[in-house]
Order: C-alpha cells, then sequence, then structure tokens
C-alpha cells in the first residue's frame, strides 16, 4: 500500500502532444491502495476548488462519487466549458478520453483502476468494447456500486481473502459494464427537467417542514402525488422522503465534522424534530453513532475512509 505522487489511469497532454506523467495538487487529501500482487488500485480522494487542464485517460477506471449532487465543468472535443450535474453516483470510462475539468466544491470519490495488461490477459477487454472513450456519468446500478465498495473495503483490510477474491470482484464489474452497455438505452425522461428542479428545491429547504404537496406545487407537476413520487424516484433515484432525509443527514453531518455544531444543535439546525430520531436515522445510513464523529476533515486513516464508502 502507499500513496504514490502519480495518479493512475490519467496523463496529461503536452503542447507536442505527447503524454506526460500527472500528479494531483498537494491540496488533495488521498489514500492510495495499491497492494503489489493486485491487479487494481483504489484511490480514495478529496478535492476542493480544482482545475485540470488537457487531460487524458490511459485506462478502464470506474469512480463512486461520494459526494451527492456534485457539479462540474468539463471542456473536450474542442467545445467551450459546459455543467455537468453528477445526479448518479457512479461513472466509468474508458481509455482516451481527452477533457479539461473543473469545480469550485469539495467533492469526494473512490476510483477503480484496473491493469492494462491483467485486462488482455483475462479476455475482459474483449468482452467490454463501449461504443467511444466518453465517459458514462449515469449509471445508478445498486450491484455495480455494491461492487465497487466491496473492491474498495476489501483492498482497505489488505486483501485477506488473497489477490483471487478482487480479481473476481473486477470481473463481476467489468461483466455488468457489458450488460448495461448492451442494453437499449432508454428514451430522454419527459419529467427529467422537472425532478431536477424539485430535487434543487429540496436542497435548498430541506431544513424546513417539507411536504410531498409543497414539492409538488413548487414545481407545477401536472399530475397526482402518487404519480411524482414514481417520477422524481425515476429521475433521481430515491423517493422525495428518502432524498431530504439524506440532504438533512449530510448536512448535519458536515456540521458536525466541521466543529460547528455539536449532535443536538446540528440535528435541530438541519429539520429533524428530535435526537433521538436524528441518532437512529443517522446510525441506520452509516453504521455508527453521531456523537462518535470527530471534527475532522482529513481522509487519512483506512478507519475513516470505512466511515465514507457507507455513503
Amino acid at each position: 500500500m502507499g500513496n504514490p505522487t502519480n495518479m493512475p489511469g490519467l496523463c496529461t497532454i503536452a503542447p507536442n502532444g505527447s503524454q506526460a506523467r500527472w500528479e494531483p495538487p498537494s491540496t488533495w487529501k488521498r489514500h492510495s491502495i495499491a497492494p503489489s500482487i493486485s491487479p487494481i488500485t483504489v484511490d480514495h480522494c478529496l478535492a476542493g476548488d480544482s482545475e485540470l487542464i488537457n487531460m487524458e485517460t490511459t485506462g478502464t477506471m470506474l469512480t463512486l462519487y461520494l459526494t451527492k449532487q456534485a457539479k462540474v465543468e468539463l471542456r473536450s472535443e474542442g467545445r467551450g466549458w459546459s455543467t455537468l450535474h453528477l445526479r448518479s453516483p457512479l461513472a466509468y470510462v474508458a481509455p482516451g478520453f481527452s477533457f479539461s475539468g473543473r469545480w469550485s466544491m469539495p467533492i469526494e470519490w473512490i476510483t477503480v483502476h484496473f491493469d492494462s495488461a491483467w485486462l488482455a490477459r483475462s479476455g475482459l477487454q474483449a468482452n467490454w468494447q463501449p461504443g467511444s472513450s466518453v465517459p458514462r456519468y449515469d449509471v445508478g446500478d445498486d450491484l455495480l456500486m455494491q461492487i465497487v465498495r466491496a473492491i474498495h473495503e476489501d483492498a482497505l483490510a489488505g486483501m485477506p481473502l488473497g489477490p483471487m477474491y478482487p480479481e473476481a470482484l473486477g470481473a463481476a464489474a467489468l461483466r455488468r459494464i457489458a450488460y448495461l452497455e448492451s442494453r437499449p438505452r432508454p428514451r430522454e425522461y419527459a419529467h427529467g427537467p422537472m425532478m431536477q428542479k424539485a430535487a434543487e428545491y429540496i436542497q435548498g429547504n430541506f431544513r424546513d417542514e417539507l411536504t410531498l404537496v409543497a414539492v409538488a406545487n413548487a414545481v407545477d407537476f401536472p399530475g397526482d402525488l402518487y404519480s411524482f413520487i414514481r417520477s422524481f424516484k425515476k429521475a433521481n433515484g430515491v423517493t422525495p422522503h428518502q432524498y431530504i432525509i439524506e440532504n438533512r443527514l449530510q448536512a448535519a453531518r458536515d456540521l458536525i465534522t466541521s466543529g460547528r455544531c455539536d449532535v443536538t444543535k446540528a440535528a435541530l439546525a438541519c429539520g429533524f424534530a428530535t435526537v433521538s430520531h436524528f441518532s437512529a436515522t443517522f446510525r441506520k445510513r452509516w453504521g455508527i453513532s453521531p456523537s462518535e464523529l470527530k471534527p475532522s476533515p482529513i481522509l487519512a486513516t483506512p478507519e475513516e475512509a470505512r466511515v465514507s464508502t457507507s455513503r
């Protein structure tokens, strides 16, 4: 294990068009796990305001975003900057994607890198042939997310089951990608933009006592409440109630870990009616009591990383 300075799977493009090794900024919090006998490398990163210019992917990667509703700007294929809302937590990319990217909010993520030589020997590369190198940012597959978390947790534990276990998980992840790519792409969801506005309304008002009627009316939803719930879940992956609770939990967690509030003040400030309800919901979400959190933003130990990956 260790924290090598260069980031696997990424390089920078020099003015003459050649590839050069790229090192992440020193301001990034990065925990890299690269067992010498494993073909899979895992990076756990937390990065604030950042700008990456003239980059290119050099390997196959799966990325699980732990920050909810992250927003980045991308520039690729000679086009201008465009805003990308990461509404789904999972993305994957093949080699050869050239881009520049920037963001102005703290974003936390886990990336699983696959060794190209292992991919070629295993035959998995032939089974997974995406239509282009452009990343897929709209992957909301629960099974694939579970596999990525399992790979990360196994690496954190030091691969107690040996190298065959992460290899099997990696093979399962790539097979799952191949299956997802083989399915017909659904038509663009008609209520998608409206449901995004509903999500943004919740983000701005989750500290209040929200109701389904209030949220639906805020975006002028034309149907009944049952249809609204189904539409919201289809667009955002969770029901409105689950989305409200998630926003409250994340906000309360941030207040506690930043040292700005104790557990009681954080719970009440973020919309929970009682501290006991907050504590029970928090424990169900992350497996620990909010009182066990310590005010520290640094991702430095495997124990802290495990807490983050359970989001």
